[in-house]
């Protein structure tokens, strides 16, 4: 059990890592610690201690409530189809974007949820 749960751990680090547009290099320099070790926490080859994990959630600027929450309600199968990575994956989109950019998106996105209203 506990292996499947270092997996899961540093599936959603890498998760979360990837949103933050960093590589495991990147990483590594923000929170001063080896590249190879955070592809083994990544992988899930090795514990880490709870101040490296804190250290990781501030380095990609996310809470560290946030990678529990992930752990606790972590399902492999339904894992890339999560709301919270497809809104954390927009917003690290959005955030490229002009305002004017970003209002077409918006009010592309109105239209269509009011078209699809009708549908219903």
């Amino acid at each position: 059990m506990k292996k499947y749960t270092l997996y899961k751990l540093g599936t959603i680090i890498r998760k979360y890592r990837s949103i933050a547009g960093l590589t495991q290099e990147d990483l590594g320099e923000l929170i001063e610690c080896d590249k190879n070790t955070i592809g083994r926490i990544e992988r899930g080859e090795t514990d880490c201690r709870l101040t490296t994990i804190i250290r990781l959630a501030e380095g990609m600027n996310i809470s560290l409530s946030r990678l529990v929450k992930d752990l606790e309600t972590f399902h492999m199968d339904q894992y890339s189809a999560t709301i919270d990575y497809d809104f954390l994956r927009l917003f690290h989109y959005c955030r490229q974007l002009s305002p004017e950019q970003f209002n077409n998106i918006c009010n592309t996105a109105h239209i269509y949820v009011k078209s699809n209203e009708r549908k219903q």
